[in-house]
């Protein structure tokens, strides 16, 4: 396949490059990069008459569950939201393929893009560890809640979500240059003080699933094992070490655990369903548990279609769903259950097939013992291992922001059988 002259596709480049800083600093400017990347694809590829990337099975696949989306928004129950915010959902499927389309034919661009993935997790860490230090970060952002460290993000709370999504980059680079000890111990370093950020933010589903990460890497990689087994155990002493020493976080922490046994202030004030007073364990917290019972009353509702795309914000207090006066948020806060309450189980089945298609894959590699040929998709497969995984607790999934960090990774998926 013809590899574009860079000389010709600058401007393509340097927008591709830009994401990974963009996704920090602006949700606009990561958004509208990708349309006009997603424009020049659809001009390019035109032109050329190259209409084989609209027709891989990720992309097919995907059209199907869009056009799912915009079939069960028009029959609908309930009005809510505009057609808008459901219509523009095809552009992350879009983005996938308008990049991995880029990665193919201009020389170098994956290399770049890993570049500007490493320049911008350690602007993170740097800058996360001034703040941790004294309090404020470069510009001034102060920690939230007194301890928590959220960077260049401000008031949100998505430095430790953001680290953990971009995490497997840092692998594929450990994976390129495997033969340069000094690129390859630095690395591992720096994979090590993402561990301790994502712990300092307070972030606690993305510090479970970075220690989950870790675990399949050390299985999955056996030739990095004992240095990432060492670094790890290093951070774990002093995130042990911050824990014990720092009120706030120890509270915070020791917080998951109380919150999953029920307790007599939790049944008086939360759990108002006299159903619910025999209940021993929460499902994360009590406040994730009404979330989640109230999804479930939605998905019970109607089992196959669900209510309607977007829809749990404006039904949660609808007295047929609502559990108590907590019931109600923008989401569930878990993908599964989001999509069991708005999308049934047609939905359902889009989402959970693929995720156990990317376990098969992982299984497969691990039986067949070619760990060694499959290192590159082993860090592409840990991609959707950790965004997907269904036991935690997560954003919205028709947020734009963790949509396209979602879709990102297909883009290396497509490629990854040429790896």
């Amino acid at each position: 396949m013809q590899v574009i002259s860079l000389k010709n596709y600058f401007f393509e480049k340097i927008l591709i490059i830009l994401i990974p800083f963009s996704a920090i600093f602006s949700i606009f400017l990561l958004d509208f990069l990708l349309v006009l990347v997603s424009i020049s694809f659809i001009i390019r590829s035109i032109k050329s008459r190259e209409y084989f990337y609209y027709l891989n099975k990720f992309f097919i696949i995907f059209l199907l569950f869009y056009f799912y989306i915009i079939l069960r928004y028009f029959f609908r129950d309930h009005e809510y939201e505009s057609f808008n915010s459901v219509f523009f959902y095809f552009r992350y499927g879009l983005y996938a393929i308008s990049i991995n389309y880029f990665l193919i034919k201009i020389d170098n661009l994956e290399k770049s893009f890993l570049r500007s993935v490493l320049l911008a997790i350690l602007l993170l860490i740097t800058d996360g560890l001034i703040q941790f230090a004294f309090g404020k970060n470069i510009i001034g952002y102060e920690t939230i809640d007194g301890n928590r460290l959220s960077s260049f993000f401000g008031d949100e709370s998505i430095l430790g979500s953001y680290l953990l999504k971009f995490l497997p980059f840092l692998y594929l680079i450990i994976i390129k240059n495997i033969d340069n000890k000094k690129i390859f111990l630095f690395l591992f370093i720096l994979i090590a003080l993402c561990d301790l950020i994502i712990f300092l933010s307070g972030e606690r589903s993305s510090f479970i699933l970075s220690i989950f990460l870790t675990v399949y890497f050390i299985i999955m990689l056996k030739n990095f094992r004992i240095i990432r087994i060492f670094l790890f155990s290093l951070t774990t002493l002093i995130i042990i070490f911050i824990y014990f020493n720092s009120d706030n976080m120890s509270k915070r922490y020791s917080k998951t655990v109380t919150e999953l046994i029920k307790s007599e202030n939790h049944t008086n004030n939360l759990i108002l369903d006299k159903s619910l007073i025999n209940t021993k364990f929460y499902i994360i917290s009590p406040t994730h548990h009404n979330y989640f019972l109230t999804a479930l009353n939605m998905y019970k509702d109607n089992k196959f279609f669900g209510q309607g795309p977007k829809s749990f914000r404006y039904l949660c207090d609808d007295r047929r769903f609502k559990i108590n006066k907590y019931s109600c948020s923008t989401h569930p806060h878990n993908y599964y259950i989001q999509i069991l309450a708005e999308l049934g189980l047609i939905g359902f089945i889009f989402l959970m097939i693929f995720y156990l298609y990317i376990c098969y894959k992982i299984l497969i590699i691990i039986v067949s013992k070619e760990i060694k040929n499959n290192s590159y998709m082993i860090c592409i497969l840990s991609f959707f291992l950790i965004n997907l995984w269904p036991l935690t607790s997560t954003g919205n999934f028709f947020n734009n922001w963790i949509s396209i960090l979602i879709y990102l990774p297909f883009s290396f998926f497509l490629i990854s059988p040429k790896k």
